[in-house]
């Protein structure tokens, strides 16, 4: 009877063994920590990456969001991103005399389409304010388009960590920052990204895009209605009035037209190339409206005051609405 237990239990193990995997049970080194992470990154293995990362790490985000459920409309964006992240390389080596810190000198070398994902935009809104056609409100559109490009490059080394509160091989998210932000292939800024229309009842639109609670963009429309009234010639010379200060100004864009009875102005601002003090000038910043938001003009702080001088605010990730844990 013993022996046909000792039986039957190692063969319930062989049973449950294939059926399921293991939990990982093998000490890697630190260095060795650092090279498996960045290989699953590589490969796009989101279950390899998992047990090396702390709950708030933005690969999460990242590799989760490639599911539609969970990605919505960036789901092909945050795709064809993690499909450039196979080109990366990298080297790691535990550093002498610091390894009781478990630190690893890594050198990476990874695609960066951060500042392409900015010229798209910024050409977007060029386009929008020209034209109307809506271009700069479709975030996962101008993403997507900067994708297809080269993109740029991050070469860079740092002293990693590998160990802490969250485990022994568990690289610590806010320590490590700068490495996981060039794993996101400069996606990282545009986890958590957004586009905000404000509309106001005389029928000014602002439309806003953020980085979290940084506005990055702004496109302005105003429309006055009676522009039948006027004389061609006289509509022509508020129309150029109206562009001319912003021809040569960097970030910003001014068109006016006029559609039947109605005359149209749109201006747009690209937040990153306009200047502070052009900002200030045109009353789009000022201490009151940055206070508490490091300096940068707070989506947040703008919604609130639009939304006490009448307008309606909505506000669209592209992604659909998760339940709550």
């Amino acid at each position: 009877m013993k022996k046909y237990l000792i039986a039957l239990t190692a063969a319930l193990c062989l049973l449950l063994t294939a059926c399921g995997p293991m939990a990982k049970t093998e000490n890697l080194s630190d260095e060795e920590v650092v090279n498996t992470l960045v290989q699953a990154v590589q490969q796009g293995d989101y279950e390899e990456i998992k047990p090396y990362i702390s709950d708030d790490n933005p690969l999460h985000q990242l590799f989760s969001g490639m599911d539609e459920a969970v990605g919505g409309e960036m789901a092909p964006v945050y795709k064809a991103c993690l499909e450039k992240m196979a080109s990366l390389t990298c080297t790691a080596h535990a550093v002498d005399g610091k390894e009781a810190w478990g630190t690893v000198e890594t050198t990476l070398t990874a695609p960066n389409y951060y500042n392409a994902f900015h010229d798209a935009m910024s050409a977007a809104l060029e386009e929008d304010v020209e034209t109307g056609s809506g271009a700069f409100y479709d975030m996962p559109g101008w993403m997507s388009k900067a994708l297809e490009d080269q993109g740029g490059t991050t070469e860079e080394t740092w002293e990693l960590h590998v160990g802490n509160r969250d485990g022994e091989m568990v690289m610590d998210t806010n320590t490590n920052r700068q490495f996981f932000t060039a794993l996101c292939g400069g996606l990282k800024s545009y986890l958590n990204a957004s586009m905000t229309t404000c509309t106001f009842p005389d029928g000014t639109e602002w439309v806003l895009a953020s980085q979290g609670d940084e506005i990055v963009a702004i496109i302005r429309t105003e429309s006055l209605a009676g522009a039948g009234q006027y004389a061609q010639e006289d509509l022509e010379a508020v129309i150029q009035a109206f562009e001319t200060p912003y021809e040569t100004l960097d970030g910003l864009f001014a068109h006016g037209e006029v559609q039947g009875d109605l005359l149209i102005s749109r201006l747009g601002v690209d937040m990153e190339t306009a200047s502070s003090f052009t900002l200030v000038q045109m009353g789009l910043i000022d201490k009151q409206a940055t206070a508490g938001s490091n300096g940068h003009l707070s989506l947040s702080a703008t919604i609130s005051g639009f939304t006490r001088d009448g307008a309606t605010c909505v506000t669209e990730t592209f992604k659909p609405a998760q339940p709550e844990a």
